[in-house]
């Protein structure tokens, strides 16, 4: 039963990728609150940039999923090209990432939504849009939420720490130190923050912050079919994650040198599969070992995960919350993670999740959870309980919505859906 309708809003939501199909956290984390705040009666527009990287047509989106939203593209090709990174290297101070977003076409779609609309609310998904920020405020006096979904400078910041190449480290740093620069300069630029995790609103209040903050982690509708209890299935461990980004393939590669052997020492009958989406053939040469099965993008992650006991993830950088963390809950599979993998999630060592962050740890803690079928259980049933206690995409719109709406009283904008 879904809960009671708060006070309409109308909101306009900035993407800076198309947020469908599901098959990243990213897109997951921005498509199921517009699900759930548009279910609660909300008025949702969508102004999105359409990525080459990241392409889906909007005409194939399926209307049924959300009827009243309103969607809008702009499409682009963001992809890095040498020469303008290393212009922007030599000739800049922002970040180079931050310029593939910095768009005419978009600016001008988003100037004819704010004339023609009167927005209570808008949303800007992740850091590399609130560059439009000044110009909003310019054409709107509706209130500027950030949600923010990762601390991005503390990605490229471990991702540089992991790199051996010294020319490639030394890039990653400056773009590391760039982009800390940019999160200090915002802040305080929006008018409401929106973290993803209590451990980011920590971050952004070090940094400064005297908005007001809503932490709100990615929701989920739980379904009857999701709840599968599946104890006898086979011994095999798995990772899904989407393999362009970086984060994901250094945690996969960590884990074979590191683990994967050792592991199959003690256990000579397990398989690791790896699926995700857009890995570079560079990654997939690195695959080629005995028992380690790599499907690439699956059409569908709930049929790859069914049959799979464990799932891995020994993220060594990143932020924010893993998503697929949450999704494995739902499906009654155990999690081992590092510290950081786990982060948003709610999760406590040997109760619903185990938390392991040297190679030792993950093999001793995926052996136990191979050998041991009474901490299986109550491993797996923990971790259901936190999703239906702490991430139902419903409740979790509806206090969006209600924190909206209180801070648009006190500031006295008019939050409400319009004609």
């Amino acid at each position: 039963m879904q809960p009671n309708k708060p006070e309409n809003l109308k909101i306009l939501v900035l993407s800076s990728k198309f947020p469908y199909p599901l098959k990243d956290g990213g897109a997951i984390a921005t498509y199921n609150l517009i699900e759930g705040l548009s279910a609660i009666g909300n008025k949702v527009d969508l102004l999105t940039f359409n990525t080459k990287k990241h392409f889906f047509n909007p005409n194939n989106f399926p209307k049924n999923k959300i009827p009243s939203l309103n969607i809008h593209t702009v499409e682009i090709d963001t992809s890095p090209k040498i020469i303008q990174a290393l212009i922007n290297l030599f000739f800049s101070n922002k970040p180079y990432i931050l310029e593939r977003f910095n768009n005419a076409r978009f600016k001008s779609k988003l100037r004819n939504l704010l004339v023609n609309n009167r927005f209570g609310i808008i949303q800007i998904e992740g850091l590399y849009l609130l560059q439009y920020i000044p110009f909003i405020n310019k054409k709107s006096p509706a209130l500027v939420a950030y949600r923010a979904h990762n601390i991005e400078h503390e990605i490229w910041s471990n991702l540089s720490k992991n790199k051996s190449n010294i020319l490639l480290q030394t890039y990653l740093k400056i773009l590391s130190t760039r982009i800390k620069k940019y999160e200090q300069a915002i802040i305080n630029q929006y008018d409401l923050l929106v973290p993803i995790s209590n451990n980011d609103a920590y971050f952004f209040k070090k940094l400064g912050n005297d908005k007001p903050v809503h932490v709100c982690p990615t929701g989920f509708k739980s379904s009857p079919q999701l709840h599968i209890s599946n104890i006898e299935c086979n011994k095999d461990i798995y990772f899904i994650g989407s393999l362009d980004w970086q984060p994901n393939r250094e945690a996969v590669l960590w884990f074979i040198e590191k683990c994967w052997f050792e592991l199959k020492k003690l256990h000579p009958d397990i398989k690791f599969f790896v699926a995700g989406r857009n890995a570079p053939d560079s990654f997939e040469k690195k695959l080629n070992h005995k028992d380690i099965i790599y499907e690439g993008e699956v059409e569908n992650a709930d049929k790859f995960i069914s049959d799979k006991k464990i799932m891995i993830v020994p993220l060594l950088s990143g932020s924010g919350m893993r998503i697929k963390i949450i999704e494995a809950f739902l499906m009654k599979k155990a999690v081992v993670s590092s510290k950081l993998g786990a982060t948003g999630t709610k999760s406590v060592d040997n109760s619903n999740i185990m938390i392991a962050d040297t190679a030792k740890e993950f093999v001793n803690k995926i052996s136990l959870l191979l050998n041991n079928s009474e901490l299986y259980k109550k491993i797996i049933s923990n971790a259901s309980k936190i999703v239906s206690e702490n991430f139902d995409t419903f409740e979790i719109s509806k206090s969006l919505a209600k924190f909206y709406q209180q801070e648009s009283k006190k500031q006295k904008i008019d939050a409400s859906t319009f004609p």
